[in-house]
């Protein structure tokens, strides 16, 4: 199952990058106007690029971070590591879109969404796996569940948030996603002390 997972991680990050066009420009153009041109188009869909790749490749540290502690499998647990995939392949797919469409409130709303939504899978594959210890060890630490749960939430969380922002600012949503990876860190360094003891 992880390897399977593992081949479309791999696939969806692969097709993000096929979602960066190269510009179709003038070759006698000039420099000058090339620049402009560039900081325009290219630069805006590299860094919508940059942040689909940071946040899938969180995604997969944190799926492979899970796993380590989850022992078994069941029938309903498949179901639910299928249901995230679908989503992370989706991200590919509207990953292009906000590539191209970024300033449409439409295509933010629905890739926060995805993103969102991929989030969320995760921590129910992590609650189910972990409630009544059912498919981890028995004696693993409540403090390590809970900081896997709230890790997990941190992403979701900020892509539902900018939802809301994108109605009032749909540049201000999307530099909003930025606080991820120092939520992330906050997270982290605020459990490290708990952790370090198990």
């Amino acid at each position: 199952m992880i390897s399977f997972s593992d081949a479309l991680f791999a696939f969806s990050i692969t097709f993000m990058a096929l979602s960066l066009q190269l510009p179709n420009f003038p070759s006698n153009i000039v420099e000058s106007e090339l620049t402009r041109r560039l900081s325009q188009t290219l630069i805006p869909s590299i860094i919508h690029y940059i942040i689909s790749f940071m946040v899938v490749g969180t995604y997969w540290i944190s799926y492979h971070r899970i796993f380590e502690h989850i022992r078994y499998a069941d029938i309903t647990l498949v179901w639910l590591n299928l249901l995230f995939l679908l989503f992370i392949s989706l991200t590919a797919y509207f990953t292009g879109l906000l590539t191209t469409y970024s300033t449409h409130e439409i295509v933010v709303i629905t890739f926060a969404g995805i993103m969102a939504a991929t989030g969320f899978m995760l921590c129910i594959i992590w609650w189910y796996a972990t409630h009544n210890r059912y498919l981890v060890n028995k004696d693993i630490h409540p403090a390590l569940v809970k900081y896997f749960l709230l890790r997990s939430l941190a992403s979701p969380v900020i892509f539902l948030i900018s939802i809301g922002i994108s109605f009032i600012n749909i540049q201000l949503a999307q530099f909003f996603w930025a606080l991820i990876l120092p939520l992330g860190i906050i997270i982290y360094m605020k459990h490290i002390p708990h952790l370090s003891k198990l």
